[in-house]
């Protein structure tokens, strides 16, 4: 995996410890030999309860359809019999009252029509309002296995299975859940000692539910960390605080707050058991961030309009427990927090997490895009460490970084009404503080606006005390910032070059230092023409305040995956290659591509030495395909690249190109077209 902390692995949907390659494609957990993918697999494919069309019931609501109700409608003319009238509307009505008034299901049951000739009564069966009524037969999706870790001889599958529970409806007096997670998450521990290699699964150990939706995860000496979002409703709270409700009719501001006041405080303890029940909680508040702590806003009163949008957990777990019990033990420390996870970072000891929301200016009287940092001590149970907030957002989880006691995080404010521009980019380095400094990290300093006017920040990535930047919108700046002097981040080196990066990678080529960027071309004649295919540049950032451009690869019309989803690139050091996933298609019959290129790297060229293709064009357009989709991966063993991707797995040389095999998922699963997908399915998160 490419890994950002070189201690610290990553989950992905894809691992290997040399000998096996686990894969997680939908809702089925493979595992082939790592060097001849034709020589043994395993297929585990993850619990479903595939309802039939003869027992099917819906999972909101249970229960026969109530029987109709027999109604009398009387239609008369202006000069009708007016106690006919009153005579028929008293025997249907039941004791109603006066003609056209409703019944308890809100059904009228006198109807006066006028402008009639006649008198017409008739009987018609009106199916009452139903709160208990099955739905139409609702087959629930597949579950899918978002991620994979891997320990020893453990493997772990993050699961997602759909998890909407009815809600038990009581007319109007129901009350919906706080916790509001379409999905829950299953954490499955595998042993992978001995991997059976006749199509047969593996073994489970243990296995966790747990409230809410997956972030992302990390693994580091037999430790599992999760991070998960359980998002809230807490409009059921606020809806009788506003100011519209007609009992606050006629009182003043003063008047108003103080039974808004009273009102809240009377529901603060049912509210609060309720959500701590719903987040299995146990009334243990000791992990958790004080609400108060997460106050946004430089006026104290003015905060991103919900502190409880969102609770965040941090849960740890042992991966080489024996789990006797065939349970999986957590320790759990948690954050209730506004806006939503936009990235994280995390090394051995610390976790942090990065929420992108707003916050309030009252100088400005408008509302600010904002980072709400919070960071975990996870060296033993999850517990709250350090929190911030910061103008703008972070592009991925690139831009943050932690360096001898001090958190870098990179972001690009947007401010849409500023006539000279609509963006404002810098670094701010932040103090980490110890345990006899409270909680709040401190900005230490930040740089300049980087880039130029309405430029955003496109790629980010740190190397000691130096960072390095692109910012884009027409051409792109490369910049090299000093962070040597925390309270005094500064740039002290920029190239500007058509077209931008969108990821960074450093490497060395013969003692020098180098990064290797991936992203887009632009034509520098006519920059508004789109971006025209996949740019491979190649960095000298030797001397850092004059970085040059080596050399770059352009192939045109192409574009790669790695841009946006870096664990589909991979550089190998000793052979000086570069494998990146690409893909071109036209729509038509010839011409489309779905694939690799590895490429060669020197200090003063870029070539391509050969393409993997996956998939023809047919097999592309006409193809019947399993509801599932790898992500592009490639891994190396024995001199063979392993290149992984939509349906397929395919083994090539190295250096002549030559295929050595080629496995087929969908031939694996004995499908024989049962299923009939087009190629391109998401069946996975990035």
């Amino acid at each position: 995996t490419n890994n950002q902390v070189s201690d610290v692995d990553e989950a992905d949907i894809v691992k290997s410890n040399g000998k096996w390659v686990f894969a997680g494609y939908g809702d089925v957990l493979f595992a082939w030999n790592a060097t001849d993918g034709t020589n043994g697999i395993s297929i585990t494919k993850m619990p479903y309860n595939d309802t039939s069309e003869e027992n099917c019931t819906s999972p909101y609501y249970g229960g026969p359809f109530p029987e109709p109700i027999a109604v009398a409608v009387e239609e008369t003319t202006a000069g009708g019999n007016a106690d006919a009238t009153d005579s028929a509307t008293s025997s249907s009505s039941q004791g109603n009252g006066a003609s056209g008034k409703k019944n308890r299901h809100g059904v009228k049951r006198h109807l006066n029509y006028r402008g009639r000739n006649n008198n017409n009564r008739q009987t018609m069966s009106i199916m009452p309002p139903c709160f208990d009524c099955p739905m139409p037969c609702y087959k629930p999706p597949k579950p899918r296995i978002l991620s994979l870790l891997l320990e020893g001889d453990r493997l772990v599958a993050i699961v997602s299975e759909e998890n909407y529970q009815p809600i038990p409806f009581d007319g109007p007096k129901s009350v919906p859940p706080i916790v509001s997670n379409w999905q829950k998450l299953v954490v499955r521990v595998y042993d992978i000692s001995d991997v059976p290699s006749d199509g047969s699964p593996l073994t489970l150990l243990a296995e966790k539910s747990i409230k809410g939706e997956f972030n992302d995860a990390r693994s580091f000496d037999e430790t599992g960390i999760l991070v998960t979002t359980s998002y809230l409703d807490t409009w059921q709270f606020a809806t009788g605080l506003y100011r519209y409700n007609k009992e606050y009719c006629g009182l003043n501001a003063t008047e108003y707050s103080k039974k808004a006041s009273e009102l809240a405080q009377n529901m603060t303890d049912e509210f609060a058991t309720r959500l701590f029940e719903e987040l299995e909680l146990d009334g243990d508040c000791s992990n958790i961030f004080q609400i108060s702590a997460m106050q946004s806003g430089s006026d104290e009163d003015s905060t991103d309009g919900n502190l409880l949008s969102n609770f965040v957990q941090i849960s740890r777990f042992d991966m080489a427990a024996d789990y006797s019990n065939q349970d999986i033990p957590m320790k759990r420390g948690g954050a209730f927090a506004p806006g939503y996870i936009r990235s994280i970072y995390s090394s051995q000891n610390s976790t942090f997490t990065f929420n992108s929301g707003y916050s309030y200016n009252p100088e400005l009287g408008q509302w600010e895009s904002s980072t709400f940092i919070l960071g975990f001590d996870i060296s033993g149970d999850p517990s709250p460490l350090a929190i911030a907030e910061i103008p703008g957002e972070p592009i991925n989880q690139y831009a943050a970084d932690l360096f001898d006691g001090h958190l870098r995080v990179a972001t690009t404010k947007w401010h849409w009404w500023n006539d000279v521009s609509t963006t404002t980019n810098r670094i701010f380095v932040l103090k980490v503080p110890d345990e006899t400094e409270g909680s709040k990290m401190n900005v230490a300093g930040f740089t300049k606006h980087l880039g130029k006017i309405n430029e955003s920040i496109f790629a980010v990535r740190y190397i000691g005390d130096k960072g390095y930047v692109v910012t884009f919108e027409q051409k792109d700046p490369f910049l090299v910032v000093d962070l040597s002097n925390y309270t005094d981040p500064h740039v002290v080196g920029e190239l500007e070059i058509p077209g931008f990066s969108s990821y960074l990678h450093p490497i060395e080529i013969d003692g020098v230092q180098l990064m290797l960027g991936i992203g887009q071309h632009v034509n520098e004649s006519d920059p508004w023409a789109g971006w025209d295919g996949v740019k491979i540049s190649l960095f000298d950032i030797t001397n850092s305040s004059n970085p040059i451009e080596r050399t770059n690869f352009i192939d045109k019309n192409a574009y790669s995956n790695a841009q946006n989803d870096f664990k589909s690139f991979r550089y190998l050091a000793a052979s000086q290659k570069l494998i990146l996933p690409k893909s071109e298609y036209n729509y038509g019959a010839e011409g489309n591509f779905d694939g690799f290129v590895v490429y060669n790297i020197t200090l003063d060229s870029i070539t391509s030495s050969f393409e993997i293709q996956h998939a023809s064009n047919d097999e592309i357009r006409f193809g019947c395909w399993y509801s599932a989709y790898m992500p592009p991966r490639s891994l190396v063993f024995k001199s063979k690249v392993m290149t992984i991707l939509s349906h397929t797995v395919k083994s090539t040389d190295l250096y002549d190109g030559d295929e050595e095999w080629k496995l087929n998922l969908d031939d694996a699963l004995g499908l024989n077209e049962t299923e009939c997908q087009p190629y391109f399915m998401t069946g996975y998160i990035d």
